[in-house]
């Protein structure tokens, strides 16, 4: 009796351990690491003009640097590995909660689509219409995605001047120092509509001691779009973007240091 006291005991125990790992619903069916895993500057090669569905086994392995916790981004986050940093377009009302700052994401690539926006790739659905790619569903993240918010690891800005921004730095997560907004310190980050009163994507200018200037866009949906820009030289945080054949930086996490 005893020995069957105790087989019993082990075996709950085991079925216990097994009902409380949860980690399959959030690692999704595909494992931890997957098979082909690649950096996230090797993905964007495989980006051709417009968009490009992946049909290889690939997969990314990288680290969330931005969300919409600051409304500076809506329905994207941004992640990073030491190797540069990519836009992923998801349909998802509040990645702060699902993706957050820091959090490790494995993305299983097979069947989704790189969209190329100028020089900007953004890694997303593959497309069904006119966009060249698509938000991923909430529905299909268990497909491919991974999200391990366990294992938390912090991703050092790529420290950078002005004057350094070439085409291999769009995408990526920057610091810039010992730069100003000049004369526009003092305005708010975004602009009013003047017959609506409603905030506009905004673009203010950054300056550095040499004279070169980095155009910095303000999304309507900022949280700090009604604060002040600060006066005197500091630091900025931000992801560098391009259009219409210019370097921009969004500034992320609300990271602004004067």
């Amino acid at each position: 009796m005893r020995t069957i006291a105790k087989y019993l005991i082990s075996a709950l125990a085991l079925l216990m351990a097994g009902c409380n790992d949860t980690s399959h619903k959030e690692f999704g069916e595909f494992g931890e690491r997957p098979h082909g895993t690649i950096s996230v500057a090797h993905l964007k090669t495989l980006c051709r003009e417009g968009s490009t569905t992946i049909t290889d086994d690939i997969a990314i392995e990288a680290y969330v640097v931005a969300n919409d916790l600051y409304g500076e981004y809506t329905n994207a986050v941004i992640l990073c590995d030491e190797s540069g940093g990519i836009e992923l377009s998801v349909e998802c009302d509040a990645t702060a909660a699902q993706f957050p700052v820091s959090a490790r994401v494995v993305v299983h690539c097979t069947g989704l689509a790189l969209g190329s926006y100028g020089g900007e790739i953004v890694l997303g659905a593959a497309p069904t219409g006119s966009y060249r790619v698509e938000r991923i569903a909430e529905k299909d993240f268990d497909r491919y995605l991974m999200i391990d918010r366990e294992h938390p690891k912090e991703i050092k800005p790529q420290k950078i001047k002005i004057a350094e921004l070439a085409p291999s730095v769009v995408g990526n997560y920057i610091a810039l120092e010992d730069i100003t907004f000049g004369e526009e310190a003092g305005l708010c980050w975004c602009d009013t509509d003047p017959e609506t009163g409603e905030a506009l994507m905004t673009i203010r200018t950054l300056r550095d001691r040499e004279g070169n200037t980095l155009q910095v866009r303000t999304m309507a949906s900022c949280t700090y779009r009604e604060e002040e820009i600060p006066a005197g030289y500091g630091k900025v945080w931000g992801v560098v973007e391009y259009a219409s054949d210019s370097y921009l930086l969004r500034i992320i996490n609300h990271r602004i240091d004067f």
